[in-house]
């Protein structure tokens, strides 16, 4: 998976985009995403400014693998419920 298709697959999903950042600024209560250099690095950056759960990624599929993951779990409790129709 490249991030290309990643951004394509949580469009799909319906994850706000304010969740996370690929290759982007910093903002808080965010998953980030980003090339550094010569590896992939993910982290959450909290509401204190710091990065959490920091992880090293060699190979761009699997950085973006662990993101999708990641926020398919987020997404299970963040959710708003949906709306019911009728009665």
């Amino acid at each position: 998976m490249t991030v290309e298709e990643l951004q394509a697959e949580l469009d799909r999903l319906g994850v706000p985009r304010s969740f996370y950042a690929i290759n982007g600024h910093l903002s808080s209560d965010t998953h980030i995403l980003e090339w550094v250099h010569t590896y992939w690095q993910y982290f959450y950056f909290d509401e204190k400014g710091n990065a959490n759960d920091c992880r090293k990624f060699e190979q761009e599929a699997d950085a973006c693998e662990y993101l999708l993951q990641k926020l398919k779990t987020e997404m299970k409790y963040c959710r708003p419920p949906k709306e019911k129709k009728g009665p």
